[in-house]
């Protein structure tokens, strides 16, 4: 009896050992120091991201030069500086002036281009440029842009015009001067000594600073007759002044009197700065 106690008292003992030294499985341990060691291999690693794709100014599309003046007219780069001593180009002075030379194209009472304009750029005295520019802020106002057909005018192309009215050209007489002989273009409306090169007088209309169309004036530049003066009212071969076109030009005219221009009798498109700062030199130097 005392044989199986101490016996049954040994087996006890040694399972007690057993439990208390049993040591965790291998796979145990080994699933363990893998989770371990996959956290510190996650760390380690920075995270993937998606490429950085800088974002770019989208190109602007390109239009007509025509489309993007607004006006109608070819866009004319006008150069910086000064084109003569004492002259500026008027667009560098009145950004939204509409510079269409009419004597830089073939649309013109000659029908031909004119010597001495090499570029579709309004010059001006510096003094008449400022002067035209009050002026435009005034219109500005009241819904308008100038619109320029011709301002300094260099002495070669009034020699071209002398030139031209010794010959037996007339193409564009019906448009021009209907009821003129050709002859009797000089002095009334073309003089041999033109006052456009003092480089103080312009010519010019407005157009809508919205749309860009001209103000209806009720004749078209260089009309040479009685239609173009500017109180004429009535009808003529080819049109008719009315009683609006008339208040329109007087409009035109009252804003650039009050800006020190005075007008020309025989043209509402013509004006010429009072106090011109070269009242006796005629330049010659081109229009470019």
């Amino acid at each position: 009896m005392k044989t199986k106690f101490l016996i049954l008292t040994l087996l006890l003992s040694t399972a007690t050992f057993l439990v208390q030294c049993r040591v965790r499985p291998p796979v145990m341990e080994g699933n363990v120091e893998n989770a371990k060691m996959e956290v510190a291999k996650k760390d380690s690693i920075p995270e993937k991201k998606d490429p950085i794709v800088e974002k770019k100014a989208p190109i602007p599309e390109k239009k007509d030069s025509a489309e993007v003046s607004g006006k109608g007219q070819a866009e004319t780069v006008v150069p910086q500086g000064e084109p003569h001593k004492g002259f500026v180009y008027v667009s560098n002075i009145i950004p939204d002036l509409v510079v269409d030379l009419r004597y830089f194209t073939t649309n013109n009472f000659m029908g031909m281009k004119v010597d001495g304009y090499e570029a579709n750029v309004a010059i001006l005295s510096k003094a008449a440029a400022v002067a035209l520019s009050k002026a435009a802020d005034e219109l500005r106002e009241k819904g308008y842009v100038i619109k320029v057909y011709d301002a300094y005018r260099p002495q070669k192309a009034v020699d071209h015009f002398v030139r031209w009215a010794k010959t037996d050209d007339q193409r564009n007489k019906q448009d021009y001067y209907p009821n003129l002989a050709k002859a009797n273009l000089f002095p009334t409306y073309i003089a041999r000594k033109s006052g456009h090169s003092r480089g103080s007088t312009i010519d010019m209309t407005i157009c809508y600073k919205n749309t860009g169309e001209e103000v209806d004036m009720g004749g078209h530049f260089d009309y040479f007759g009685p239609p173009s003066h500017p109180s004429f009212t009535g009808k003529y071969p080819g049109g008719e002044v009315t009683q609006q076109h008339k208040q329109n030009r007087m409009m035109l005219r009252d804003v650039m009197v009050r800006h020190g221009f005075k007008p020309y009798d025989n043209e509402w498109w013509h004006f010429t700065l009072k106090n011109e700062p070269y009242p006796s030199t005629y330049f010659v130097f081109p229009v470019k």
